[in-house]
């Protein structure tokens, strides 16, 4: 009995400890606020300090980076992220799928460098860069730190993929904040959408943010709605070869879950993989020779496609027509929209996708992002 006395003290120090570390884990963290459907970050608001943590999509359960957004910079704050003071009044952002979740957020103007700005297509941030207010930092991969630390900005976010890279870790040592954005890596459009909350909190904006996204949320579900009372689901092809490489989305992809809300049916649909499947112009002929509408062609026209391979001519879309790219809202220098205002608008180019394959649902609407190529 004794013995038996001692196993269950020593279970319930076990169980209180245990009970203590997870409730001093949850008040570090602070009351989680609701994430519908994006799974790469979470934000806890806790007295004096929101909690934002990024999740490393390559290594399910481990956190990516950490960071305690305070209004007051001497605010005391866990060890296990970095501190961040807020709002943030100058931020470079390395990417231009940022823009339109700040221009919603009314932040815009906090931008004060980019990345590759011939290719940008965000009217205000093209102008700030000819008016010497937003500095063009040049490539991702290759940044301009010199005349990034001559900007000094609060912080620089950038896409978690060239986290290990030379050019990260000199960005890293420079002591400036680097907020890493993980949006690209989620499984369905409103996924991506939601990051909004993530770019809200940098700037004190939550509400708004959530506000923002509910409408969002509300816009995607009924245009998908439309299409979910189709019996025809017309079948798709996406992309294009190139240097004999054909891309494609994978099953679990933001792009064939729009596919799917899009009352459209996709031959890798029922793959339980994400991002991409690596292909070529021979298997795309197997597989996909017969569907109905082929979407992301890098074409201008169905001639310049032909020309580019004789066998794009045999496959059926091609054949009716039926086949279209994403470049209709581009300026002179390269920059698509496409790329830009979609990831935060995805009612948008779901609506488009809907126009291609039951233009019947949408008898008025006009493309925004995509169209046929002629």
């Amino acid at each position: 009995m004794k013995h038996l006395h001692y196993i269950l003290l020593f279970t319930l120090i076990l169980f209180t400890g245990c009970t203590n570390k997870q409730k001093n884990k949850s008040e570090a963290t602070g009351e989680p606020l609701k994430i519908k459907y994006a799974e790469g970050f979470s934000i806890g608001k806790a007295d004096s300090y929101t909690c934002v943590t990024v999740f490393n999509p390559w290594k399910k359960g481990e956190i990516y980076a950490r960071y305690y957004l305070v209004k007051d910079v001497k605010t005391s704050v866990p060890q296990d992220g970095k501190k961040i003071q807020i709002p943030l009044k100058s931020l470079v952002a390395n990417s231009a799928t940022y823009f339109e979740f700040l221009q919603m957020l009314g932040e815009l103007d906090k931008v004060t460098g980019v990345c590759s700005a011939a290719w940008v297509y965000n009217p205000e941030i093209l102008k700030g860069v000819k008016e010497g207010r937003v500095k063009d930092l040049g490539d991702a991969f290759n940044l301009d730190i010199e005349n990034l630390l001559v900007l000094h900005p609060q912080a620089v976010m950038t896409s978690a993929y060239n986290a290990e890279d030379e050019n990260s870790r000199r960005l890293t040592q420079s002591g400036l904040s680097v907020i890493y954005n993980i949006e690209w890596q989620e499984t369905s459009l409103l996924a991506r959408a939601e990051w909004i909350k993530f770019i809200g909190a940098f700037f004190d904006k939550s509400d708004l943010a959530d506000s923002l996204f509910n409408d969002v949320e509300k816009r995607y579900k009924d245009v998908s709605a439309l299409a979910q009372k189709v019996k025809d689901r017309p079948t798709l092809v996406s992309g294009q070869d190139f240097r004999g490489t054909w891309t494609m989305p994978a099953g679990r992809s933001f792009n064939a879950k729009m596919f799917r809300d899009a009352g459209g049916s996709y031959f890798y649909e029922n793959d339980t993989t994400s991002g991409s499947i690596s292909s070529n112009i021979e298997s795309a002929l197997i597989n996909f020779s017969k569907a109905d509408v082929w979407v992301g062609s890098q074409a201008n026209s169905l001639d310049e496609l032909g020309k580019i391979d004789a066998k794009y001519k045999l496959f059926k879309a091609y054949k009716e027509g039926n086949v279209y790219n994403y470049n209709k809202r581009m300026n002179a220098t390269g920059g698509n929209d496409y790329w830009e205002s979609a990831v935060a608008r995805p009612y948008l180019i779901l609506s488009d996708m809907i126009k291609a394959l039951h233009p019947e649902l949408l008898p008025n609407y006009e493309f925004t992002y995509m169209q046929k190529l002629k």
